[in-house]
């Protein structure tokens, strides 16, 4: 604590000049005209915040130090206690007791509080002068490189990478995890594999990123673009985002390694490896040992090495990591809420662990806004926990104590909300202003019956397994039942308030992989402990589970076909071979390309025929093609971004594509790209599509054809009648049923755009 808090504090120093310059040049820059008021507002709150970390590391600081002197005061008057009570009379006269009184508490404080200086000055001289070196050499190269310097963002995305590794560190020591040789070593070697899997999986497939797959990506390149305009418009596009759905939050973590490499989509992808799994790696390490300690598990070396392998190689941890999406960046956070609450009852008022809980939980939200199902599913099961915990201590006669942690436990909930609201106002107010299951009803399948056979599946039998022996180990041995009541009731809790709104989707497996992996704990204790009986079974059980879990490809598709397919032969689908093998046609046409060659072809055609100002419109718009296929293959370029229109085939999230009326050119498929819904003949894209091969030659000729070579041709037609209202409302009317439950996402804007061009 002394360490991270002294370097945070100290090295914070520096801040302090950098925001006032800062504060200066745009209050200069605001009577020019040049800035706002709103760059204005957005420094101050940085300052302000850089102020609060600062100010409270330093109290952290002081307070550990003194903790640490007066522990060392203890132990020095322990160890001359033990000696004096050994030592013979004759020897204690001889000393005198003035002598002995001098040692035991005058000499005793000095070497203490010389000790406490010493490790003040330490941090309060040099590393608070290395800090301003440091600082100085960084505003010459920042000086060399300005205007619009490329390195400030990377810089600090680098802070903000060393301050969450350093407040891991923390959340470590509060939950009393230590590490020994052992486990630093297993660490290491799983983060060694992991640099080489994702390398390996990234490199041996050829894949375009669309979709949500590329929307981090895009966020990344507007966050360089943001900072080259300078600090105040960098942080204003941080902070402006975290009213939206997808936040720029995560942009300040990935910058630092990302901006070393190529900045394609696959280097993207590999870069979290260097940005998010060291954090994460520990984190999980630190709950396998917390699950353990509270488990009193003794066969420690077979459980920390089944517990982490069997989490970590889990596919749905890495899935939307390996597709570049960094979703699972938010599971630092969760696992921190999970050390710091665990084997806590709110039996005292802990700030420190009470402000890491509060940081924990608004960075998990910001990171994505999904988080939050697991957030509430969690603190209410958690809540629910504590309660019993304080009334089973009322029923023993300590009933002060069971209102004591009742007590805390409200205070601490009540603040966390109320400095929730005020930080994050623009975020809340956006939350409970709009209607998510509304919007998001297309992705409703089914409610919780589908939701639990997609959980079943994606656990795979083998795991289902594991859980099934942790269970039952649990109840033989009354080991900790609150730990599986725990993960089941905030695992529960979160699918009902998901499925209220949509069915998961892959990415947002991972909100429940906090409660999954602690069953996965437990099953992990279950099969260490008995390791005894059937040796070798057990081995072998675990080495093909972990074998498995590392061959499946890691895709949307491949995850849920193969847990199908172990499940699906016996307990659930009725067709597994069929789900499989259709899962595995359409991964040969999307993870593994063919076909980009042609993609680029068609990209390339549309750059050249399409002046500036001018667009084409696609149709197909699904996993096999999309407009984002051909925007993205080339990245980081993205000549023909603005174009290609982006598509139109989600109702409650895609408007009436009004940009098929104004495009130059209009792109369509031969057969029609298969689609992700049940019912394709009522996608929209697919009715679109029949809309326009109805009338295509009134309005249409024939300008280009591409084969793909994978059966697919695509074919590109040239306007020839300007549109018409007429046109429009031929369009329009195949889509009355959307129309009439998003009238401002169909009939409105139609209008609105005809009414415009006079038509």
């Amino acid at each position: 604590m002394v360490t991270v808090s002294g370097l945070i504090y100290n090295l914070g120093l520096v801040v302090s000049p950098w925001f006032e310059g800062q504060l200066a040049q745009c209050l200069l820059g605001i009577l020019n005209g040049n800035e706002t008021f709103a760059a204005m507002a957005a420094l101050c709150a940085g300052y302000l915040i850089a102020i609060a970390v600062v100010q409270g590391s330093r109290f952290i600081k002081r307070l550990y130090v003194r903790k640490f002197a007066n522990n060392i005061n203890r132990s020095m008057k322990q160890v001359l206690y033990a000696n004096l009570v050994r030592k013979d009379k004759v020897e204690l006269e001889q000393a005198g007791t003035g002598t002995l009184m001098t040692e035991a508490i005058s000499d005793v404080d000095a070497c203490a509080e010389g000790m406490r200086k010493f490790t003040t000055e330490i941090f309060d001289t040099g590393i608070a002068l290395l800090a301003y070196a440091v600082s100085a050499l960084a505003l010459v190269v920042l000086g060399l490189a300005a205007p619009g310097s490329a390195i400030f963002f990377p810089l600090v995305s680098l802070w903000c990478n060393l301050a969450l590794f350093g407040l891991v560190l923390v959340v470590l020591r509060l939950a009393d995890v230590k590490f020994d040789l052992f486990h630093w070593a297993v660490i290491i070697g799983f983060w060694a594999a992991a640099l080489l899997y994702f390398y390996w999986a990234e490199t041996r497939r050829s894949f375009v990123y669309i979709w949500d797959y590329v929307n981090y990506i895009n966020k990344q390149y507007n966050a360089e673009a943001a900072f080259l305009q300078g600090p105040a418009v960098g942080f204003h596009f941080i902070l402006d985002s975290l009213a939206e759905d997808y936040t720029n939050f995560n942009t300040l973590f990935l910058e630092f390694p990302f901006c070393l490499t190529d900045r394609t989509g696959d280097s993207f992808a590999i870069c979290q490896v260097f940005s998010i799994v060291p954090m994460l790696l520990l984190l999980l390490a630190g709950l396998v040992v917390k699950v353990g300690q509270m488990l009193q598990v003794k066969n420690r070396f077979w459980y920390f090495l089944i517990g982490l392998s069997w989490t970590f190689t889990y596919p749905w941890l890495r899935m939307s990591a390996v597709l570049s999406q960094p979703d699972w960046f938010g599971l630092i956070f969760a696992f921190s809420i999970l050390l710091l609450t665990l084997d806590f009852r709110f039996e005292k008022l802990d700030l420190p662990r009470f402000g890491l809980l509060f940081l924990a939980t608004a960075a998990i939200i910001l990171s994505r806004r999904w988080y939050l199902y697991f957030v509430v599913g969690y603190y209410f099961a958690y809540a629910v926990l504590v309660l019993v915990s304080s009334a089973r201590i009322a029923k023993v006669g300590r009933k002060q104590e069971a209102l004591l942690q009742v007590r805390n436990l409200i205070l601490f909930g009540l603040m966390s909300m109320v400095a929730m609201v005020i930080l994050l106002w623009p975020l809340v107010s956006h939350i409970l202003g709009y209607d998510y299951a509304d919007h998001y009803s297309y992705y409703n399948g089914g409610g919780m019956v589908t939701e639990t056979y997609l959980q079943c599946a994606r656990m795979g039998l083998m795991n289902l397994v594991l859980m099934g022996m942790g269970l039952w180990f649990c109840f033989k041995r009354r080991k900790m039942p609150a730990l599986p009541c725990l993960a089941g009731l905030e695992i529960l809790l979160s699918m009902v308030l998901f499925t209220r709104v949509q069915t998961t989707g892959s990415q947002h497996m991972l909100l429940f992989l906090p409660g999954w992996f602690l069953l996965f704990l437990i099953g992990a204790a279950a099969l260490a402990e008995g390791m005894n009986r059937r040796r070798n079974l057990k081995i072998g059980f675990w080495l093909f589970t972990i074998a498995f879990a590392t061959s499946v490809r890691c895709s949307p598709l491949t995850t849920v076909a193969l847990p199908d397919f172990l499940i699906g032969r016996t307990l659930l689908s009725a067709s597994p071979q069929e789900s499989a093998h259709d899962f595995a046609a359409i991964d040969d046409l999307v993870y593994d390309r063919k076909d980009l060659p042609q993609i680029k072809a068609i990209a390339s055609w549309i750059d050249t025929h399409c002046a500036d100002g001018e667009i084409a419109y696609m149709i197909p718009h699904d996993t096999l093609y999309c407009p984002d296929h051909f925007k993205n293959c080339l990245l980081p370029q993205t000549p023909i971004n603005n174009k290609l229109a982006f598509g139109f085939s989600v109702p409650g999230t895609h408007y009436f594509p009004m940009q098929f009326f104004e495009a130059k050119y209009v792109l369509t498929a031969d057969p029609f790209p298969l689609t992700h819904v049940n019912d394709p003949e009522n996608e929209m894209s697919h009715k679109l599509n029949d809309m326009f091969l109805a009338v295509r030659d009134e309005y249409f000729a024939l300008e280009e054809t591409f084969d793909m070579g994978n059966g697919t041709t695509f074919t590109i037609w040239r306007r020839t009648v300007a549109p018409t209202r007429a046109e429009v409302e031929y369009y329009l009317s195949a889509f009355k049923e959307e129309d009439a439950q998003y009238p401002e996402m169909f009939s409105q804007i139609a209008e609105s755009w005809l009414a415009a061009r006079g038509l």
